[in-house]
């Protein structure tokens, strides 16, 4: 009787072990088929979606994403070429739609969570609180928001953290990290915080000739190809953000959209440091790589940018909470279990409440099909559209991509077209599809406020939708 007592007792504590962990992956299952769903939504949820699937589009089609600025039609893409290759690789083979992008995407933030564990297993040696920070990551709020957007950052963020964990993992590999670092570089320029951080580390290790060889091995990278891709790819890189900066503006992104999802991560850490979590040669670089994540996340506060770039901050400021905890639980502290139990109860929270703000996207967006029929159907060729996905899969030339880009450059350019205040004044466009009604744009900055006065004249509205950046559309006066 007592041995089967034993035995129940065993059988208890082992489920009570394993518990946590079919938790976890009940939620990490739930998290990406959530993300899978998004993923098939036939229409743009972001702006910038529509830009990188016609420079997959070209790609397809054998010509370049970097044209000649000022060439027409007006095409200007702001990234590297690693993130437009890999869409040009999932419309190859899932066909012309956002589908097969979305899912790479999708696929690299699955790669970036197991890859936030591995790095605290690496530097921490505890897989278990490696699996609740990356299902935290994955889980959270402005993840849930991203993910799978056909933006670059997830795989920027998937290379910078691969080349992390080659470079703790094998550092004799040095070369292949700095390798991998260039590419996250190629794929998002704001990239710089993973190698910055592995730099720094060699630095504090008196390394030093290897870190200038780190640094020679992810500048190379991104040489070759500047050569490779001419002084069109250069402009595209460096010169195709002139929109203003406001750091009140990345202050109040990172307070309403990155930091409230990471209180909890912020709590261990302080709580960790309390109980003698310091700086070591085993924790340093994650504590580097959160530093600079910190000064790159305020790349958010350009007039284009978003919550996106606060993405990889994220992850950093979650390996570091795992390093926080592992210490908790080697030093067999009290709340160590609490707070593993809380990593674990909030993922499972974020990831009910995710699916509900998901509807509502979709509730929002709910005449975007009409949007998009409209367009396809159209008589007409010229069209300007702010949403860029509507005429690339309507069959439609896409004339002006990126229409924000464009407008922020202004007469910086020479549009051998014509600027697009004077295409519109013309009425070269038969057609014109904005975000929403002229008289709302004035403050959002996507048009400058010369253009929207000559559409206000020269144009007339026809047609209104309920779609994300396809809202109004707008035919020439006199065929109204």
């Amino acid at each position: 009787m007592a041995n089967e007592s034993g035995l129940s007792s065993e059988g208890s504590h082992k489920l009570r072990r394993a518990l946590p962990l079919l938790i976890g992956l009940a939620c990490l299952a739930i998290r990406l088929a959530y993300s899978y769903e998004r993923a098939a939504f036939p229409f743009q949820v972001d702006y910038e979606e529509g830009n990188i699937l016609n420079a997959a589009s070209l790609i397809v089609h054998r010509l370049t994403p970097y044209p000649a600025p000022g060439s027409f039609p007006y095409t200007l893409n702001c990234y590297g070429p690693v993130g437009y290759f890999l869409s040009a690789v999932g419309v190859k083979i899932f066909g012309l739609s956002l589908f097969g992008p979305r899912l790479l995407v999708l696929m690299a933030g699955a790669g970036t969570v197991f890859l936030i564990a591995a790095i605290t297993k690496t530097l921490g040696n505890r897989w278990d609180v490696g699996f609740l920070v990356a299902l935290s990551f994955l889980c959270s709020p402005l993840v849930y928001y991203w993910l799978p957007v056909l933006r670059v950052d997830f795989w920027a963020i998937l290379l910078s953290l691969l080349g992390l964990y080659i470079f703790t993992k094998s550092p004799r590999a040095w070369p292949l990290a700095g390798l991998v670092f260039g590419l996250a570089l190629l794929t998002k320029p704001t990239a710089v915080a993973a190698p910055a951080a592995a730099f720094l580390e060699l630095l504090a290790q008196k390394k030093i000739g290897r870190a200038f060889l780190l640094a020679g091995v992810t500048c190379g990278a991104v040489l070759i190809c500047t050569v490779v891709l001419g002084r069109d790819f250069v402009f595209a890189l460096l010169i195709t953000h002139p929109d203003p900066y406001s750091l009140i503006r990345a202050l109040v992104f990172a307070v309403h959209y990155a930091v409230y999802g990471c209180l909890l991560l912020f709590a261990i850490t302080f709580y960790s440091l309390a109980r003698g979590f310091r700086w070591t040669e085993r924790y340093r670089l994650a504590c580097f790589y959160v530093a600079l994540c910190t000064f790159s996340a305020l790349s958010a506060g350009k007039l284009g940018s978003n919550t996106n770039h606060f993405l990889e901050w994220t992850a950093a400021v979650c390996i570091l909470c795992g390093l926080a905890l592992s210490y908790l639980f080697d030093t067999n502290d009290l709340l160590a279990r609490a707070f593993a139990v809380g990593l674990l109860s909030l993922s499972a929270v974020f990831t009910g409440v995710s699916q509900r703000a998901w509807r509502d996207v979709v509730a929002e967006d709910s005449g975007c099909a009409a949007a998009y029929d409209f367009v396809r159907t159209f008589g007409g060729d010229r069209i300007l559209s702010e949403n860029v996905s509507a005429l690339v899969l309507g069959g439609k030339p896409v004339l002006v991509s990126n229409p924000f880009v464009v407008t922020q450059l202004g007469n910086s350019v020479k549009w051998r077209a014509g600027s697009m205040e004077e295409l519109a004044q013309g009425q070269y466009f038969d057609l014109i599809l904005l975000g929403d009604e002229l008289k709302h744009l004035r403050q959002d900055g996507k048009w400058s406020v010369e253009l929207i006065d000559v559409m206000g004249h020269q144009y007339a509205p026809v047609r209104y939708f309920q779609c994300k950046n396809a809202g109004a559309a707008y035919i020439p006066n006199a065929a109204h």
